[in-house]
């Protein structure tokens, strides 16, 4: 994790071009994931997000993704579907490799059609099964829900 904003920003300096900073968010944001890594993992749902300015079926793409719950997972197809655009599910995929906040937008819960992990820009497979393992409960962190 990178402690500062500045630290973020410099890594994501292509992906957030057109983006405005806002440092209020910044603790906030840093609280909610730190919050997710030890099992609540509805803290995400508390980021909010401003996705005005992107493409509109990446966006809408984007919001979708953000509805499937914490654990589940949905394919490319439904994603797109879900975004207005039911057969346009490379589409889907192209939105989510080009995901800039990997979390909070969590692509690790889309999947391919045959039920295969499909790819994960954010740290590989091996990631992806962990982000999906943790929620659902199967690493031993305490969830929520248990206290």
């Amino acid at each position: 994790m990178k402690p500062t904003p500045e630290e973020i920003l410099e890594d994501l300096s292509d992906d957030l071009r057109g983006s405005e900073q806002d440092e209020a968010a910044f603790p906030q944001a840093r609280e909610c994931l730190e919050r997710y890594f030890v099992g609540d993992t509805a803290a995400l749902d508390e980021i909010a997000l401003d996705l005005s300015n992107a493409p509109p079926f990446f966006g809408a793409a984007w919001e979708a993704c953000r509805t499937i719950p914490a654990g589940e997972t949905r394919s490319y197809s439904w994603l797109a579907a879900e975004a207005g655009r039911p057969n346009a599910a490379r589409a889907a995929g192209q939105a989510m490799a080009r995901n800039p906040l990997a979390l909070v937008i969590p692509c690790h819960r889309v999947i391919g059609s045959s039920g295969d992990s499909a790819r994960y820009g954010a740290g590989g497979l091996t990631v992806k099964a962990r982000l999906l393992q943790m929620e659902q409960g199967e690493l031993g962190l305490r969830k929520e829900s248990e206290t």
